[in-house]
C-alpha cells in the first residue's frame, strides 16, 4: 500500500504521536518518515493523537508531519480513578511490598531508572514469593516479548521495567504502577501512570522519590549530546 500512490487512502492515523517529537518522552526518528508517506496520499485527513502533548510537542508534531494550519483539540487529562501517592523514598523495598500487599493477586508494573535496578528489583520480588518478571533494553527481543505476553495474559502479575516498556501496552486491568524511582519528566510520569486503571476501575500510582534520585536524573541530563536543553 505504501507504494502505491493510488490505493485510495481517505485517513492516516499516527498514535503515540509524541514519539515525533524529540521533546517527547519517548523520541523515535523513525516517526520522522511518516511525512513522506503523508506526502504520497496528500488527499488524506491526517490525525496526532498522544496522551501528553504539551506547547513544544504540538508544535514539532505540526512541522514534522507539514501539516498547514491544523485544527488541535486538546481534552482534559484527569484520571480520576487513579489515585496519585508520593513518598519520599526511605526504605524502598520495603514500601514497594506495603503497596503490593494492598493489591494482593492484581496486576501493576513497576518502573525502575535502570536495566540493573530492574534485575535486582525483580529478584528480590521473586525471592519473596511475588509472580514478577523483568523488561528492559538488554534482554533479547525474543525474552522481552515473551515476558510481555505473559504479563498481557495474566500469566505473571508484576512487570518490573525501564521505560522501554510501555508503548503501546492496554491491558485493561492494571490496578497499580509503582515508581521506584523519579521519572525524567512529568510527561513521562503521566504516560507510565496512564497504564493503570484503563477499565476505569480504582486505581493506584505510587511514586517514591529521594534526593540521590534528583542527582542521577541531573547527571543524565549533563551527559546528554545537548546539555543545555
Amino acid at each position: 500500500i505504501l507504494h502505491n500512490a493510488s490505493a485510495p487512502i481517505s485517513c492516516i492515523t499516527i498514535d503515540e504521536a509524541h514519539c515525533i517529537s524529540e521533546w517527547g518522552h519517548d523520541f523515535r526518528p523513525g516517526y520522522l518518515e511518516i511525512s513522506n508517506v503523508r506526502a504520497q496520499f496528500s488527499s488524506a485527513v491526517c490525525l496526532a493523537l498522544t496522551a501528553t502533548a504539551t506547547a513544544q510537542v504540538r508544535a514539532d508534531i505540526t512541522a514534522n508531519l507539514r501539516m498547514q494550519a491544523p485544527e488541535i483539540f486538546i481534552a482534559g487529562f484527569n484520571r480520576p480513578n487513579i489515585f496519585l501517592e508520593v513518598r519520599p523514598k526511605r526504605n524502598a523495598l520495603r514500601e514497594v511490598i506495603a503497596c503490593l500487599e494492598k493489591h494482593s493477586g492484581e496486576s501493576g508494573i513497576i518502573y525502575c531508572f535502570s536495566r540493573n535496578q530492574v534485575d535486582t528489583l525483580t529478584e528480590k520480588l521473586k525471592s519473596s514469593g511475588y509472580s514478577a518478571l523483568n523488561y528492559h533494553a538488554g534482554l533479547s527481543d525474543e525474552v522481552r516479548r515473551n515476558h510481555q505476553q505473559q504479563f498481557i495474559r495474566d500469566k505473571v502479575r508484576i512487570m518490573v521495567a525501564t521505560v522501554a516498556f510501555g508503548m503501546g501496552i492496554d491491558k485493561p486491568n492494571d490496578r497499580f504502577v509503582i515508581h521506584y524511582d523519579l521519572p525524567k519528566s512529568l510527561e513521562e510520569y503521566y504516560q507510565e501512570i496512564g497504564r493503570a486503571g484503563r477499565d476505569g476501575l480504582a486505581s493506584h500510582a505510587l511514586l517514591l522519590y529521594s534526593a540521590g534520585d534528583v542527582h542521577k536524573i541531573r547527571s543524565f541530563f549533563e551527559e546528554a549530546a545537548d546539555s543545555a536543553n
